[in-house]
């Protein structure tokens, strides 16, 4: 599910490398994108991969929750279509828990809730706040 919300539309399995003796191999993560065929994942692009991964730990969030999440430059690979795709899904999950994103990426940024800058100044680091409010209509 979380692979079908990142891509808008793909889906991704997991697959034993051995199904006769699972303990004898790996795992595989097939993965299809929209308009693409289903190929195994370490044939992607590094964002592809990304996607992947990040879709991956979500399910497995789903099965052993925390409270909180770190995620540092999870969307560095990510085109703008995915991250502002995993911005959406950072702010429908953040109703479960808490999600801190360091992201470079304007797209995630517009869609936080709250966000932390740091910027130098004479070999000194300074952390500057804000907070984004629903505007009502």
């Amino acid at each position: 599910k979380y692979f079908f919300k990142l891509t808008g539309g793909g889906k991704a399995t997991l697959s034993l490398e051995n199904p006769e003796n699972p303990f004898a191999g790996g795992v595989d993560m097939i993965v299809q994108f929209p308009m693409k065929p289903a190929i195994v994942v370490s044939g992607t692009s590094g964002g592809e991969r990304s996607v992947a991964a990040v879709a991956f730990l979500f399910a497995i969030k789903d099965f052993s929750p925390a409270s909180f999440y770190i995620f540092d430059e999870v969307d560095a690979h990510l085109d703008p279509f995915h991250t502002s795709r995993l911005a959406d899904l950072l702010v429908e999950e953040s109703e479960k828990a808490q999600f801190i994103v360091i992201t470079l990426k304007p797209e995630m940024v517009n869609k936080a809730q709250k966000v932390y800058g740091v910027y130098a100044r004479n070999g000194v680091s300074h952390v500057v706040s804000a907070r984004f409010l629903e505007v009502q209509s």
